[in-house]
């Protein structure tokens, strides 16, 4: 008789196998360790909580990415997704890991070789996800700026807080997650476009927008942890000094309004 440890790896493992068609195969230390009941075996028995467990893989992939999903279609999401459970078997008890590698492994299969956004799309639900998920941060208020010295500014560095993370596409992803919402999906007028994105969380909501070049510039600078000279350094580079400073100050107080930046230490 094995140990318990040795039986509930078996078990995992027989759990976590792609379910396919003909005859079931387990484990056979488990198979071992299972009565048959009435006209079910051992095999079958354990078969039912395999595919009940398989079934729940694929919801909660469907359930975490749901317009790339949409933009599939039932029948393709579900080859995908049960070859993506093959590749990348479930290894944590938690379920909230099992897509991590899902956009990338979108990236390499044929069946979506006609929507080379699609990976992209994954890496946006995926990145809602993750700053859903952050941990929370004191936050930059605009009336902590009061106390800071004029001559104190140039080197202010400012952070963000851990619920913000930047996507770069080659694609608007930003449009096409919007069009994958409709019934029936549309995107087919999507075209290259290189888009940048911050996603962020306030409060218990999530919300992604899409940069232009100055705030790109800007904020790759605070990302970077450069003082707040560099960043109006970067700003410069695309306006007259003049509006360059007004326009890092709007920069300024939309990330604090929105909740970017964490609270100066």
């Amino acid at each position: 008789m094995p140990g318990l440890r040795e039986l509930q790896a078996c078990f995992f493992r027989s759990l976590t196998r792609v379910p396919e068609g003909g005859s079931p195969s387990f484990d056979p230390v488990l198979v071992r360790c299972v009565e048959g009941k009435g006209q079910l075996g051992p095999e079958q028995r354990i078969d039912i909580y395999a595919q009940m467990y398989y079934a729940r893989l694929r919801e909660v992939l469907h359930e975490d990415f749901p317009r790339v999903a949409a933009v599939l279609g039932c029948a393709d999401f579900d080859t995908v997704v049960r070859a993506y459970l093959v590749d990348h078997p479930s290894t944590c008890p938690s379920l909230r890991h099992l897509g991590r590698q899902f956009a990338a492994f979108l990236d390499t299969r044929a069946e979506t070789a006609s929507l080379p956004f699609l990976g992209d799309l994954a890496r946006l639900e995926w990145a809602r996800l993750d700053v859903f998920d952050a941990p929370d941060g004191e936050l930059l208020r605009a009336d902590h700026l009061q106390d800071i010295a004029p001559e104190a500014w140039p080197g202010l560095r400012f952070r963000l807080t851990p619920a913000c993370q930047i996507l770069h596409s080659d694609w608007p992803v930003d449009e096409i997650w919007a069009a994958a919402e409709k019934d029936p999906p549309r995107y087919e007028c999507v075209r290259v476009d290189k888009t940048t994105l911050r996603v962020w969380r306030d409060g218990f909501a999530v919300y992604h927008a899409k940069m232009d070049a100055i705030e790109h510039a800007a904020f790759d600078r605070v990302l970077a942890g450069d003082p707040f000279a560099a960043v109006c350094g970067a700003v410069e580079a695309f306006l007259p000094e003049e509006e360059a400073a007004a326009a890092v100050g709007s920069l300024l107080l939309r990330w604090i309004e929105d909740g970017l930046l964490a609270r100066l230490s």
